[in-house]
């Protein structure tokens, strides 16, 4: 009987210790999900990707669209920065936009919570826009 409550008391402390090393193993597949917002953590980064752009001074933002998108729409995390360069563009032709991309915050949040297919919502710190000259008419 002795020998019996020895091996539960080395059990009893061995148990919780095993139980949290099998949690740490396949735990350790977990991907962390990305901080939304400006600055936070970059998903991807554009290169001079021809988009069409529109801007509402009024509200001081600029959105623009992508070329080859699948209905995402991007808005500039900088717009003061840029409101004057973009004014001088022709935005009804493609323009080439490059800058850090990040998750909208209530895109992100909200998208989980349908079961139908919401376009996504980045938002961008802009580094250059420039005009494209091959998409010119």
């Amino acid at each position: 009987m002795a020998g019996y409550s020895m091996k539960s008391k080395l059990i009893n402390k061995i148990l919780p210790f095993a139980s949290i090393l099998v949690l740490l193993i396949f735990n350790s597949e977990c991907k962390k999900q990305p901080k939304c917002g400006c600055g936070k953590d970059v998903i991807f980064t554009l290169t001079n990707a021809q988009a069409l752009i529109q801007y509402n001074e009024a509200s001081n933002t600029i959105v623009f669209y992508p070329a080859l998108s699948t209905g995402a729409t991007y808005y500039f995390c900088n717009p003061s920065q840029w409101m004057d360069s973009i004014k001088k563009l022709n935005t009804s032709e493609y323009l080439l936009i490059s800058g850090d991309v990040f998750y909208e915050c209530n895109y992100l949040y909200q998208s989980g919570n349908y079961y139908y297919y919401i376009p996504p919502v980045y938002q961008v710190i802009v580094t250059s826009i420039k005009e494209d000259s091959y998409s010119k008419k």
